[in-house]
């Protein structure tokens, strides 16, 4: 018989945790397993005859321990796919969550720019009002006007941002500012709207509620006729 090759590990180390399954490659095992017998029940006397046995003795059991290897990693690789696929489905789940979260952000952002940004675009010379802060004098804000104006539109700048001022001076100086077109409205829409109807500018008066006349309570013997 020919020398045992050492290919640097011991069988029973590197195989300990591989345990063949009979019924994978049972045909190749039989015939490994037969070939084997008949190598040690033949009486070869010519020294390399036994040579090339021996060698073919050893290309079988390295054979044999090849297909063990790989049915253990066929079988590790299942356990393992098996151990990763909650964390996959999990990973899956919060894409999916992520989609729906962008999703949702977005038709906001669209709703937004629709409702909100793309309302209202002016021109230079357009006559607009703007939005004024409540004066906290102690009572109710509700009577304040909520928009000065009449103001036309004299500069654009970026991100709807618009410069304007008084049509004439009041008080001897001409006011402007510069607003976001959030807090304007054209002078037409203002003026049809009928939400705002009640809201006062500065050339008008501010409106005040008629003073409600108190009766004094009659009493009934009053209606009575006298006996």
């Amino acid at each position: 018989m020919g020398k045992r090759v050492h290919i640097g590990y011991r069988e029973d180390e590197l195989f300990r945790n591989f345990p063949i399954d009979e019924k994978v490659n049972r045909v190749c095992l039989k015939r490994l397993e037969t070939s084997q017998l008949e190598n040690g029940s033949l009486q070869i006397k010519d020294s390399s005859q036994k040579i090339m046995i021996g060698n073919l003795a050893n290309d079988l059991k390295m054979v044999k321990n090849e297909l063990r290897l790989l049915q253990g990693d066929i079988k590790n690789f299942k356990k393992e796919r098996q151990s990763l696929l909650p964390q996959i489905q999990e990973k899956n789940k919060n894409v999916e969550n992520l989609k729906i979260n962008n999703d949702s952000l977005v038709k906001t952002n669209a709703y937004y720019d629709k409702k909100k940004s793309g309302k209202l675009s002016l021109r230079k010379g357009e006559i607009v009002v703007v939005r004024r802060n409540p004066k906290a004098t102690g009572e109710s804000t509700k009577t304040q006007p909520r928009y000065r104006g009449p103001m036309v539109v004299i500069e654009i700048f970026p991100s709807d941002i618009y410069r304007i001022s008084q049509l004439e001076p009041s008080n001897g100086r001409l006011y402007a500012t510069t607003s976001h077109v959030s807090q304007l409205k054209a002078w037409r829409s203002w003026n049809e709207d009928d939400d705002d109807s009640s809201e006062n500018s500065d050339d008008e008066p501010e409106m005040q509620r008629p003073k409600r006349t108190v009766r004094k309570p009659e009493r009934y013997g009053a209606y009575m006729p006298d006996r």
